[in-house]
């Protein structure tokens, strides 16, 4: 019996909700300590395995999906791909939140298929890591994974935890966000410290999870991977703006809006009206909404609007002849044909960066902040809080921030040379004693 078990059992001795609640959170604690210790014990023989695998035979690498507007590993996929000792997949699962009940008003059958269907249509390798029918996970074991790259850290069901899975695959992990913010759950989720790498965007971030406690061996310095788009020629196929000669502007909402929020980054419950009106009322520019996954599931958990008024708010959008809708991945092409973002969104904040165009960077009297990285590379954005100074920056003339952001890309962005695909590529050729390879 694990310690979680036992607390639950025991901790009615405790006097008050308190001490309960503390107890619950130590025994909580030591298991996630002891299966750490067990997963970190399974790797090297894992890898020796492998070793001697990739001499006859190739190895399977599986990466788990569950939203594609989520996909960072375009181009880890790609180059890999490239290497014939490699077979990939994509796995599309769905997060374990959308299965409870009160959440039925969202239709995860539907979301498991969009998914899949990007993905497949995209080109990638796809299978499903979720049975519809049986409405259950699939154990990935069925898979014969020997590497895995996990989408997020969230809502992963059991049978997919690191705890399962590294009893036969190396995990492995690039953040789809950007460490940029003083959120815990940047440094003090178990799953960082069971990972067999975490590939890190930015050094600074990696001293601050080492006083976290998040284990110093897991932590590898490789850059943003998103950021490798900006590498590759602009892709005319992905441009999805449906005019030219207007001004094109990107409105980016987060779903932390709400009380509670461990975040607190969300401005849409002050906005939201305010942007739809502005873009009636402005047909000389064209706006692309661009909302935050996670986002009609907290407008009608929260009570913002009703289930109906939230899907008549997003028709309005999309009935707007200068407007549109756009929730998937593979937005980067979108970001380099705009010519501005408006956002409270932190991995946006990051990402669009290289584009050197300015930045309405919406402020939530609840924000949690942003650590120092974050701090210096939203340096250069123009900052507002309110509808007023949204307005004002709305008609700004002159993009008087411009030297700082170019100051801030020269001197705080940092990628290896043949970006972060290239680094992981031959972190993943070392690991596996590969030699020679293109």
């Amino acid at each position: 019996m694990n310690c979680t078990t036992i607390s639950m059992l025991t901790s009615w001795m405790f006097p008050d909700k308190k001490t309960r609640g503390e107890f619950r959170e130590f025994c909580r604690n030591l298991d996630a300590k002891r299966h750490c210790a067990e997963i970190h014990a399974r790797y090297p023989e894992t890898i020796k395995r492998l070793r001697e695998k990739v001499k006859t035979d190739k190895i399977n690498i599986i990466f788990l999906a569950n939203d594609n507007s989520k996909w960072c590993y375009q181009d880890i996929y790609e180059v890999l791909s490239k290497n014939d000792k490699f077979n990939l997949k994509v796995l599309v699962s769905v997060s374990e939140y959308l299965l409870k009940k009160r959440y039925s008003y969202m239709d995860y059958p539907k979301i498991l298929k969009d998914n899949y269907d990007y993905f497949k249509e995209n080109g990638f390798n796809t299978d499903y890591a979720f049975d519809i029918e049986k409405k259950q996970y699939k154990d990935l074991s069925g898979f014969n994974p020997d590497i895995i790259f996990y989408e997020q850290p969230w809502e992963l069901p059991e049978i997919h935890s690191i705890y399962r899975t590294s009893n036969y695959a190396v995990c492995l992990y690039c953040s789809y966000g950007s460490c940029i913010t003083n959120g815990e759950n940047e440094y003090c989720k178990p799953f960082f410290n069971e990972l067999y790498t975490y590939f890190m965007d930015n050094e600074e971030i990696i001293k601050t999870m080492r006083q976290k406690g998040v284990i110093d061996v897991n932590l590898e310095f490789a850059g943003q991977v998103k950021l490798d788009a900006y590498l590759k020629p602009l892709n005319k196929e992905n441009i999805v703006w449906k005019t030219s000669g207007k001004k094109r502007v990107i409105y980016a909402p987060h779903h932390s809006f709400y009380k509670g929020s461990m975040l607190g980054f969300g401005t849409f419950d002050w906005n939201y009206k305010f942007f739809l009106d502005y873009a009636e009322k402005h047909q000389e520019i064209e706006f692309i909404l661009k909302p935050h996954p996670e986002l009609k599931c907290q407008i009608v958990k929260n009570g913002l609007m009703t289930y109906d008024e939230m899907n008549e708010y997003f028709k309005k959008w999309e009935e707007l002849p200068n407007c549109q809708i756009y929730d998937k991945g593979n937005y980067f092409d979108m970001f380099r044909t705009s010519d501005m973002l408006i956002t409270d969104c932190n991995s946006f904040l990051y990402e669009y960066l290289p584009t050197e165009k300015p930045v309405i960077h919406l402020i939530s009297e609840h924000s949690i902040g942003h650590n120092e990285f974050g701090r210096k590379i939203t340096s250069g954005y123009y900052k507002v809080h309110n509808i007023e100074e949204l307005e004002l920056a709305l008609n700004m003339k002159d993009d008087v921030l411009l030297n700082t952001r170019l100051d801030i890309i020269k001197n705080t962005l940092k990628q290896p040379e043949g970006g972060v695909k290239s680094y992981i590529r031959k972190y993943i050729e070392n690991m596996l004693n590969i030699k020679k390879e293109g």
